[in-house]
């Protein structure tokens, strides 16, 4: 009879364990609207990510299955991170993140080695691109606002017939710089369904380089 009793009390507490308490994983969601709509969905998610009023998930739920690469420079290069939602989060919600290398510093050429939420502070949202940015819906290279040195390749790897890129450009703010200490968050959105339904496949930075 005990043996019976402690088999129920198992049973109960392993039903109770899978049910409402349980964590889910992600469950990647498209971007309803206009390209232009959709980047600013990614854009707001990420300012509530960075300002603790969001969260991760509204943020990672935008990610395409495959991932999304992130560019520390308006370029894709090879050593670029592609981090899926699961990654991401695990990386992020850490306490002591692990480093990762990013690429490579122009000018320096020193690796950027850094943990996930230092280059997302560097990399991502070193400005407050829901306000006060220019915006542009990208179609040809002469559409990008501004670029250093660098061969910019972002539409050859992302071609508008499946991608739309959106920059959202910030002016320089110190006159001793003459303007050059500009910086821009490409938004990159892959095409999931005519048009109006979209995931997030890459964010890229943009500044002046040497």
């Amino acid at each position: 009879m005990l043996r019976i009793l402690l088999a129920l009390l198992l049973t109960s507490f392993l039903s109770a364990c899978s049910g409402t308490g349980s964590t889910t994983p992600n469950s990647p969601q498209v971007i309803n609207g206009t390209a232009l709509q959709a980047a600013n969905t990614v854009v707001q998610a990420i300012n509530g990510l960075q300002n603790g009023t969001g969260g991760l998930q509204p943020f990672t739920d935008l990610f395409d299955p495959a991932g999304v690469r992130f560019m520390p420079y308006y370029r894709t290069e090879a050593s670029d991170q592609i981090l899926t939602a699961t990654a991401f989060e695990s990386d992020f919600i850490l306490q002591n993140p692990p480093t990762r290398n990013w690429g490579t510093q122009d000018g320096s050429g020193d690796p950027i080695v850094l943990h996930i939420r230092d280059y997302f502070g560097r990399y991502v949202w070193d400005h407050p691109y829901h306000s006060n940015a220019t915006v542009t819906l990208i179609n040809t290279n002469s559409d990008f606002q501004s670029q250093g040195n660098l061969i910019n390749n972002l539409l050859a790897s992302y071609p508008v017939a499946q991608y739309r890129i959106v920059e959202y450009h910030q002016l320089g703010t110190n006159p001793a710089y003459n303007g050059m200490d500009w910086t821009s968050l490409m938004v990159i959105l892959k095409d999931a369904g005519g048009g109006n339904q979209w995931t997030l496949v890459g964010l890229a930075h943009g500044s002046w380089t040497i």
